[in-house]
């Protein structure tokens, strides 16, 4: 059976060995692992890989340039693209989607998230993510902020949610331990009393959580904010101010995923 071809274009010799050996030998992909950007305009279109996996911080030709000259070969033109960094404030990664990146994928990764994250772009078509049909999707939303909550509700609703809301961690924190399972989780990092990766921490803990998407909120995009809590188990994360048709969009892949 053929294998899906990815590209992997990273300069760093370490990182590219792990991503490629991850790929080849979890995920099953055929990988095509190049050192820097010039390369892949050489030699990617004979390849055809379905997907583009880029380093957005390389010499001569960074991510985005080497995206942007990929864009430009007919052939690729529609395939989708994941940048990988360690720059992964909230501001750089609403850039890095305008540039039209699917995901941004932080460094240092975990081998199966990894697998897992370019999965689900292959997975998705690239179309917006339309409503399940004929069963209750609940969302709980964990959230100080009121506004955020009200936009939160009212786009939820508009795509078929429902939405639980808790206004701080102590209050999450009991629906948690009440086990009272929603179809995905939307949590603030910045919180009054619990703060979200603790949340994140006790609700991982918990086997019947095991299996619950987790998309992080955070508006001051703090690196290490966003490693540690992908690194605790979130799924996904969203900086604020986000586009919440984007936001539901995730979430809905995420779920399905």
């Amino acid at each position: 059976m053929t294998r899906t071809r990815i590209l992997l274009v990273e300069d760093d010799d370490g990182v590219r060995n792990v991503a490629q050996t991850t790929l080849d030998i979890l995920g099953g992909y055929d990988v095509l692992a190049l050192a820097s950007g010039e390369e892949a305009l050489a030699r990617a279109e004979a390849f055809a890989p379905r997907l583009l996996l880029l380093d957005v911080a390389m010499p001569g030709m960074d991510g985005p340039q080497t995206l942007a000259a990929l864009r430009r070969i007919e052939a690729l033109a529609a395939v989708p693209a994941v940048f990988l960094t360690a720059r992964t404030q909230a501001r750089e990664v609403v850039h890095y989607r305008s540039l039209g990146a699917r995901d941004v994928i932080a460094k240092p990764f975990e081998p199966a998230q990894l697998c897992e994250r370019v999965q689900a772009v292959l997975a998705d078509d690239g179309a917006p993510a339309a409503p399940d049909s004929g069963d209750t999707r609940t969302a709980l939303v964990v959230e100080d902020d009121p506004t955020i909550r009200y936009l939160l509700g009212y786009v939820l609703e508009q795509n078929g949610w429902r939405m639980r809301v808790c206004e701080g961690g102590d209050e999450a924190l009991a629906v948690i331990e009440a086990g009272e399972l929603p179809d995905a989780v939307l949590l603030d990092v910045q919180l009054p009393g619990v703060d979200g990766l603790t949340l994140l921490q006790r609700l991982r803990a918990r086997p019947e959580w095991g299996q619950v998407p987790v998309m992080m909120l955070t508006a001051g995009g703090d690196e290490s904010q966003v490693t540690r809590a992908l690194a605790l188990g979130a799924d996904d994360y969203v900086g604020k101010p986000f586009d919440f048709t984007e936001l539901v969009g995730r979430l809905q892949r995420l779920r399905r995923r």
